[in-house]
């Protein structure tokens, strides 16, 4: 007689098989939805600084993220000469999930409430019905980005023909990210 599986172990054998290779399959789409997630803070993190490095070493923005930081955004819309407006879009999966705004120094002005607000970057959430934005959105590092604020000196009370202007503390927008340095231009 001829050793050998029976027909009915080698189907047990592939239903097990199947079974491992569903479980399997799951596990391996949801580490690779984090390691998007993981790219995304990652990849905004690295913005954040190259535009900081960027906007000390030059003095101002460039029109072009692109010509500030090797980060691959999508939808980038070119800024005024100075870069304020320079935009992109930063995306995981395919899926455009946050948003980043440069916006220049808005020099001390006493008839203007909120001037003198410095150099920063607005970033903003998008997609937010989406898995993976969601998930992106809700990593602790983007999260305090996202609901993130900053002070500075500004005009709280503008000046008029009868008193001077007031000058105290001030609150940044959420969102919004100053970018420090004083600026060097040769």
């Amino acid at each position: 007689m001829k050793k050998g599986f029976t027909m009915i172990e080698l189907i047990f054998v592939i239903v097990i098989l199947g079974i491992l290779a569903a479980v399997a399959i799951s596990r391996l789409s949801a580490t690779r939805d984090d390691a998007e997630a993981v790219k995304a803070a990652t990849n905004l993190s690295t913005i954040i600084s190259d535009l900081g490095a960027y906007y000390t070493s030059q003095g101002a923005f460039s029109s072009e993220l692109s010509q500030m930081t090797n980060v691959q955004l999508t939808a980038t819309q070119k800024g005024a000469d100075d870069g304020d407006g320079a935009q992109g879009n930063l995306a995981a999966a395919g899926i455009d999930c946050l948003k980043v705004v440069l916006h220049k120094e808005n020099p001390i002005n006493e008839t203007v409430v909120n001037s003198g607000k410095p150099a920063y970057i607005a970033v903003t959430a998008l997609n937010t019905d989406k898995p993976m934005c969601k998930k992106i959105h809700s990593m602790g590092s983007i999260d305090k980005i996202l609901k993130g604020k900053f002070s500075y000196s500004g005009v709280t009370t503008a000046k008029t023909s009868s008193k001077a202007a007031v000058i105290g503390n001030v609150e940044s927008n959420l969102g919004e990210f100053a970018v420090s340095g004083m600026g060097v231009k040769f």
